[in-house]
């Protein structure tokens, strides 16, 4: 039990983690929001351009997919199972992180909508893996 609790902890932990420092790091990528504070977050957002989103959008999914990942490698049974839960825990926490910044209505659809398959997408990885004999 203990163990499955620190997977789900350590997979959203480190899916978070992720997500915070592939915005400041894509902040820098853009000239046009180079030199704004990241403390102006709403300011940020609102002078973005599309590709900003849409590259934050492949950092999203693969913060994700890498925190289902390393959950369903810690976990002991049912590592799809606990993939998804890690899946929705930060599902759950972007969708009132959505609220309280003003991001593009197309950015919100797209993002809230790749939470599920990709957490599934990495739970079945590890689980192919480990049924393939690959890693222990």
């Amino acid at each position: 039990m203990y163990r499955n609790i620190l997977s789900i902890s350590t997979g959203v932990l480190i899916s978070i983690v992720e997500m915070f420092f592939s915005m400041k790091i894509l902040k820098k990528w853009f000239i046009e929001i180079q030199f704004i504070p990241f403390k102006k977050f709403k300011y940020i957002l609102t002078k973005a351009p599309t590709e900003f989103f849409i590259i934050l959008i492949f950092f999203y999914a693969f913060s994700i997919f890498l925190g289902s990942m390393i959950t369903a490698f810690i976990a002991k049974n049912a590592k799809k199972a606990y993939a998804i839960l890690t899946g929705f825990i930060l599902f759950i926490i972007t969708l009132f992180y959505m609220f309280f910044y003003p991001f593009p209505l197309w950015f919100k659809i797209v993002i809230l909508s790749i939470f599920f398959p990709f957490s599934y997408i990495g739970g079945n990885f590890i689980e192919l893996l480990q049924r393939k004999k690959w890693i222990n």
